[in-house]
């Protein structure tokens, strides 16, 4: 269990006359961060986006049973950066992550600009109040620990809560940020497609499996998306992807997505992330000024905290020197992306990322998958206990003594490429450069396991897995690589040989910008006590996943 003391000034209050309103939210007094400011543009999109995290946090699955409840929730975890103001959340059920992103440029502020993060006290009764936010009033929002002059009748003054958290609870919180900056496919979408479809599932349920939303993307055709079991098909107009086979993502728990319904009406787009079949997915719906991110896992009772493996698709990284200076940099910058840390830190791009991982796998990053960028946040006071948190875990020591006994086998190991002509911005002017996108193809033999393969991408995470044994036929990735994928990863990595990633090339080749395919890849079973393969989908029309 992790001891949390939260401890602050006064509750957090609204208040509104006629002429103007206050949204202060009291933050905990051990992590002091002030922000105060008037709200000058989108009042609309913040007070939709701060009632739809309300949602994620009260939300109960009525199709579970009280026991699998959990007897408390964390409060709300802000954090102020120069750019953007983060708030996070976790649902009752612990399936569902809200994230609400507000440009800066929506507040004036006034006043020292304290950065930072912390825990703000977010009740039942403020979400309510909530509903009473106008833009026809001037808005103050206002975040600090000094408390505000309450004047509601029964209200108290200082307090301070005390919360005994779980381990599995600290766990699924920190690994669903590594499953953010997985690979997987993007579409975007319209709201409209989107909403119908929510539409029909209010109007008409499903008393039979199969239940799942089903994503299909034929090539040279805008992707679709079908309702099962109906097989009511809704076309997604500008979905646009470039598979060059039919490819097919199917998710579950899809009464989850109930709580973008208010959002939807006056969304601008949304961003589906899907990073395979019953993994994790994430919506990101797009408002003026404002967006709203929703994470669930890969259904609705395979909660975040019991959504075992995640941690196992990133190889565990080497030597804290790197993490520590990465940590350092993402303090002084609050939000890089790999390619600038890798750069200022004069490292290799993939150990860099993976000092990032590591850190959000810690609580003291988060990755912005807007920006695909990540940022700095500690999600608590004090470090985590990472022994206790991460267990040691049965499948990676069993596939270190796999290792150690010499029953890993390599028989091919190559790359795989796809090729991009690009249009860059240098020091000197506008460059033309064809990109090289290189994912490794390793197969071998462990143990007494027959052909076993994986396909890392360029910063060695797991995309695509293929074994034979009973784990992997009954879980595919849904749990993690299975002992034999973890054994072939960690003998093929040290082989891996980095090459050049772009040349140059003239200016007329730009009107075919995509050379190169990635040869076909055997799919995914949709039973997986059916299949001996498994991918985690890369979006090849967006360089974002890469």
């Amino acid at each position: 269990m992790t001891m949390l003391a939260l401890n602050y000034a006064t509750p957090s209050v609204f208040e509104s006359t006629r002429e103007r309103a206050l949204l202060g939210l009291a933050a905990d007094q051990h992590r002091p961060v002030r922000f105060h400011a008037r709200v000058k543009e989108h009042l609309l999109s913040l007070r939709l986006a701060l009632q739809a995290l309300g949602s994620v946090i009260w939300r109960q699955d009525e199709w579970m049973s009280a026991g699998e409840y959990a007897s408390f929730f964390l409060d709300p975890v802000i954090t102020i950066h120069p750019d953007r103001v983060f708030f996070e959340a976790f649902s009752q059920d612990q399936s569902t992550y809200g994230l609400v992103v507000a440009d800066r440029a929506l507040f004036e502020p006034s006043g020292e600009v304290r950065c930072g993060t912390t825990n703000v006290d977010f009740t039942a009764w403020l979400w309510a109040a909530l509903a009473e936010m106008r833009s026809s009033r001037e808005t103050f929002f206002r975040v600090g620990p000094e408390g505000f002059e309450v004047t509601t009748a029964g209200a108290g003054g200082r307090f301070e809560q005390k919360v005994d958290i779980p381990d599995p609870w600290v766990r699924g919180f920190l690994q669903l940020q590594g499953a953010m900056a997985l690979p997987g496919t993007k579409l975007t979408v319209r709201p409209v497609d989107l909403l119908a479809a929510l539409r029909f599932l209010r109007f008409t349920k499903a008393k039979m499996s199969p239940r799942a939303l089903r994503y299909e993307m034929e090539p040279g055709e805008d992707a679709a998306l079908l309702l099962e079991p109906w097989e009511e098909r809704i076309p997604l107009k500008g979905a646009s992807h470039t598979y060059a086979e039919k490819r097919t993502i199917r998710t579950w728990g899809r009464r989850r997505l109930q709580l973008l319904d208010p959002l939807l009406p006056y969304a601008d787009n949304v961003d589906v992330y899907l990073k395979g079949r019953a993994l994790p997915s994430f919506y990101a719906v797009k408002l003026p000024g404002v967006t709203f991110l929703l994470g669930l896992s890969g259904w609705t009772s395979n909660q975040w905290t019991g959504t075992g493996g995640l941690d196992l698709l990133v190889p565990p990284i080497k030597g804290e020197g790197l993490t520590e200076r990465v940590l350092g940099l993402l303090r002084e910058k609050y939000a890089l992306s790999v390619e600038e840390a890798s750069t200022l830190l004069g490292a290799e791009r993939p150990a860099v990322s993976r000092a990032l991982a590591s850190l959000c796998s810690e609580g003291r990053a988060i990755f912005d998958v807007e920006r695909r960028e990540f940022r700095h946040r500690e999600l608590f006071s004090k470090p985590v206990d990472l022994e206790r948190v991460y267990p040691p875990d049965p499948r990676r020591e069993e596939a270190e003594k796999m290792v150690a006994r010499g029953q890993v086998t390599i028989q091919s190991s190559e790359a795989r490429e796809t090729r991009k002509k690009k249009r860059l911005k240098g020091p000197d002017g506008v460059l033309y450069r064809e990109v090289v996108l290189r994912d490794w193809v390793v197969s071998g033999r462990v143990a007494t396991q027959g052909s076993v393969e994986v396909v890392l991408n360029d910063e060695d995470r797991l995309i695509f897995g293929r074994c034979g044994c009973e784990f992997f036929q009954e879980h595919l990735l849904n749990q993690g690589p299975c002992v034999h994928l973890l054994a072939l990863m960690s003998v093929a990595k040290p082989q891996r040989q980095d090459q050049a990633t772009s040349r140059p090339v003239d200016k007329e080749s730009l009107q075919n910008p995509v050379l190169a395919h990635s040869p076909e890849e055997p799919e995914a079973q949709e039973n997986g006590s059916e299949s001996d393969e498994a991918a985690l989908d890369e979006d090849g029309d967006d360089d974002d996943n890469r």
